[in-house]
């Protein structure tokens, strides 16, 4: 008799316990399933104000974040401007007056067209130029000793 009983449900309730939980799980999954586009849609860090670099494609916006506004994001007018800096020979690199790390640096943002780039070589000493660059992109700087 006890053979004739193995691996079914002896509860009173006749598996129904069982059948709920599935529902449950169920509805769960499907729903984890509608919303997890949407939390995996967007890669997150953003800045106090709501704002972002696109990896993929360089620009920058802004999520309706900080008081208010609607919702989704907006793309700002004007794209930010950027310096990248390669120094021949490999040096320390400072752009008006920040350090930014060895060359070549990433793409930094900085403000206003005209920079003052600073190189620090162990050999060579140092080097300082000022340079004009576009607004609004990203521009890459060579500079040779």
């Amino acid at each position: 008799m006890a053979r004739r009983h193995a691996g079914r449900s002896t509860d009173w309730t006749g598996g129904a316990m069982r059948r709920s939980g599935q529902v449950v799980l169920g509805v769960a999954i499907i729903t984890g399933m509608l919303c997890s586009p949407l939390a995996w849609a967007h890669p997150g860090r953003t800045n106090s104000s709501g704002c972002h670099n696109e990896r993929a494609t360089g620009g920058y916006h802004c999520h309706g974040g900080g008081g208010g506004g609607g919702g989704g994001w907006a793309e700002l007018e004007e794209t930010p401007t950027r310096l990248k800096v390669i120094a021949i020979p490999r040096a320390r690199v400072w752009i008006n007056g920040a350090f930014v790390g060895m060359s070549p640096t990433p793409a930094v943002r900085v403000d206003g067209t005209k920079v003052r780039v600073r190189l620090e070589h162990a050999a060579l000493g140092h080097h300082e130029i000022t340079e004009t660059i576009d607004s609004g992109g990203t521009t890459a700087l060579t500079v040779r000793w």
